[in-house]
């Protein structure tokens, strides 16, 4: 038997009703199975557990926790993780669709790169929920991104955490999400994570992205972004602190994405982290640690020529 979740009834329509794709405490995947709660937690905790670089190897139970501790100390990051995304895919109706492997990648990680490790799921949550909550529930994947990014609703994940600016050169100091809203701002590494978890927080993929040197040449500067899987394709753009007036459609209205950032020679590399170490050996360069070689990676060079190299 499906649940049938109600949705806000506008003055013009009967309550339209989303029957939910699983029985109630089941994590619905994007080919149709169901998998319950307890289980799907566990192969999670699993599977981050295998894929933690090795630097979060030697904090595994400050991250995921000592069982049957007392005080909160069962408690980590990392089982905070899974249990809050798992939540979100069973809550909201554009996260059902999510196949298991574009979720443990992108919705489930703790982290983006090498950020310090926070409770940023607790934090966000409660400045993502009012916003998740006033959507309809048929809204899409790209809807939701709009309105947790301050596009066509009456408040943003960056208002209701007190708000954040853009500030320069603030990577490596200030760019996980925690510190950015407890600064009040960041530059463009802080301001993606931070957006990158609270799309996370609402069941919605999404990566850092970005170049570690424009043109090849370290001293052109570096730049990084968000892309978020729209349940077809990845798209991309910033955080509104970090590019105000961007849209997910046109990948000419960002200031970056420009032929003569990317030229047709791809001596602009991009790319993207993912948390999957065993899928590629690709890594994702890190323009403040450059000879840390713990992020994976995947190769988007020839994605953003294709897409800017015309603009």
């Amino acid at each position: 038997m499906r649940c049938l979740i109600p949705l806000a009834a506008s003055a013009a329509a009967v309550s339209v009703r989303i029957a939910t794709p699983c029985p109630a405490n089941t994590v619905p995947w994007g080919d149709g199975s169901c998998e319950p709660f307890s289980t799907a937690k566990r192969d999670a905790l699993k599977w981050l557990r295998k894929n933690a670089p090795p630097s979060d190897l030697r904090n595994v139970a400050t991250l995921f926790g000592t069982p049957g501790g007392v005080d909160g100390l069962d408690a980590g990051v990392a089982a905070v993780a899974a249990n809050a995304t798992l939540t979100a895919k069973m809550r909201w109706p554009w996260a059902w669709g999510v196949p298991r492997d574009i979720f443990r990648d992108y919705v489930l990680p703790y982290a983006s790169a090498n950020e310090p490790r926070t409770h940023w799921h607790g934090l966000l949550a409660k400045a993502v929920e009012p916003i998740l909550e006033a959507l309809p529930r048929h809204a899409s994947i790209a809807d939701v991104a709009e309105a947790i990014n301050g596009y066509g609703g009456n408040s943003s994940v960056w208002q209701n955490v007190g708000g954040v600016k853009f500030h320069s050169g603030q990577t490596p100091l200030i760019y996980d999400p925690v510190s950015t809203v407890a600064f009040g701002y960041a530059s463009c590494t802080g301001v993606s994570t931070t957006y990158i978890a609270a799309l996370r927080v609402a069941g919605i993929p999404a990566r850092l992205v970005g170049t570690p040197a424009w043109l090849g040449d370290p001293t052109k500067g570096n730049h990084n972004w968000v892309e978020l899987w729209d349940g077809v394709s990845w798209r991309f753009w910033e955080g509104r602190p970090a590019g105000g007036g961007e849209t997910l459609t046109n990948p000419c209205d960002k200031w970056f994405c420009k032929a003569a950032r990317f030229p047709v020679n791809g001596s602009t590399k991009v790319y993207a982290a993912r948390f999957d170490r065993h899928s590629n050996q690709t890594v994702y360069p890190l323009a403040w640690d450059p000879s840390n070689l713990d992020t994976p990676g995947i190769d988007r060079t020839n994605a953003y020529v294709g897409m800017c190299s015309n603009c």
